[in-house]
């Protein structure tokens, strides 16, 4: 049986602490693992892609692949996943299946999911279709419960389904507690199962904002604020959220970009951007309640105008001034990544001086958390791993230094 390729095709330096490392991207290795663990198929499959990583340089790794097989006009995939962690033998997860997610193989099945519905949810449908929407092996996964009865007046009914590691069940919840303050419209909690770490929620329909301002027709930036003001202004009981640790995100990018990058460019520009990011993110501390991951695609535009929240779980003490400087690095982001590049920076620009006009804040201080928004974002070529994700990380990291000069 032919070996199938394994797509893209992706190099990185050796890890002293994970000496397998290199073997996630061997189409033998990946292959031999399959086979061993799943049996060989009749037919081998077209490729392999590899679809995300999580990598701890020198600790630990998680990638996720789907065997894709050509049958006509119809791609069929079968997602797995590899780890590695230092010091213990690899371990294989086949979708459903995954160890870090105990709800997942049920809440994933046709026919298991109906009995958790029943018992979690009070909704006994007579039929249900589930959809996987994303899936990141280890952390978190996210599905489609679409309900429907045999009297068709009664139409359907869509749940969309978290499934995360059973200790943060009650994160999630509370900051849909704390989200509430800032006025927007969120989904609205309809079941849990904190063991399996499972949590249904309401579907609200509408395109995210990040698909209005692609089209030319986004909400007035005024009304974006007015939500995050509430927020930022309601008050918040001690123990209550986790707090934005900049810091902790700041060391971990760092470490992993410096053990990635190979060229003498990029490693010049990374040094560049580490010695501003790294004094500001040891200086800061959190101020009020804030929604700490804000950007265009966590929002909705409903049909009714209204604009909703659909992602959260971050809420929590942070900071003002980097809800808005995330949300302003997305856009420039997608605006050199994405489509639309001219909607998207000049939305952009009408965010940023909103802000700064509403608030009085410094340029330089809404440019550095910009930056240090950037500098997060500059490692997701490597999660997505793109065929040429050491160019898209050097790109990154120089739009973090443009956001910086830009300020001066």
């Amino acid at each position: 049986m032919p070996i199938p390729p394994l797509e893209p095709q992706v190099a990185f330096p050796k890890d002293k602490g994970l000496p397998d490392f290199d073997c996630l991207f061997n189409n033998h290795w990946v292959w031999h693992a399959f086979c061993t663990k799943l049996g060989a198929p009749e037919e081998a499959p077209k490729r392999i892609r590899v679809l995300w990583l999580d990598y701890q340089p020198g600790s630990s790794a998680i990638a996720c692949y789907a065997a894709e097989w050509e049958w006509g006009k119809w791609v069929v995939e079968d997602q797995f996943a590899i780890e590695l962690v230092r010091g213990q033998p690899e371990k294989f997860f086949h979708y459903p299946d995954d160890p870090h997610l105990p709800g997942l193989r049920l809440a994933a099945s046709a026919v298991d999911a109906p009995e958790l519905l029943a018992k979690h949810v009070a909704l006994s449908p007579y039929r249900l279709r589930v959809e996987s929407v994303r899936y990141r092996p280890g952390t978190r996964a996210v599905l489609r419960h679409i309900s429907s009865w045999r009297q068709s007046r009664l139409g359907h009914v869509t749940l969309f389904v978290r499934v995360m590691r059973p200790r943060r069940v009650q994160r999630l919840l509370t900051s849909a507690v704390l989200a509430k303050e800032s006025g927007f419209v969120i989904p609205r909690f309809v079941g849990s199962w904190e063991e399996g770490g499972v949590v249904w929620m309401t579907r609200i329909p509408g395109a995210t904002v990040r698909t209005m301002i692609g089209k030319g027709i986004p909400p007035e930036p005024h009304r974006i604020l007015d939500g995050l003001e509430k927020l930022w202004s309601a008050s918040i009981e001690s123990e209550q959220g986790r707090p934005l640790n900049l810091l902790a995100d700041y060391q971990w990018t760092a470490g992993l970009l410096s053990r990635s990058l190979q060229s003498d460019g990029a490693c010049r520009i990374l040094q560049q951007a580490t010695d501003v990011l790294g004094p500001f993110s040891k200086a800061w501390r959190p101020s009020t309640l804030a929604h700490n991951d804000f950007y265009d695609d966590q929002m909705l535009v409903t049909p009714d105008g209204e604009i909703a929240l659909v992602d959260f779980e971050e809420t929590g003490p942070g900071d003002p001034l980097y809800d808005v400087g995330n949300m302003l690095a997305h856009m420039r982001w997608m605006a050199w990544f994405g489509n639309a590049a001219e909607a998207r920076d000049a939305y952009r620009q009408r965010m940023r001086s909103a802000a700064l006009d509403r608030f009085g804040w410094q340029p330089q201080d809404l440019a550095v958390r910009e930056s240090h928004a950037l500098f997060s974002l500059s490692a997701w070529p490597i999660h997505q791993l793109r065929g040429d994700w050491a160019k898209s990380v050097e790109i990154g990291l120089e739009l973090v230094i443009r956001a910086l000069e830009e300020a001066n």
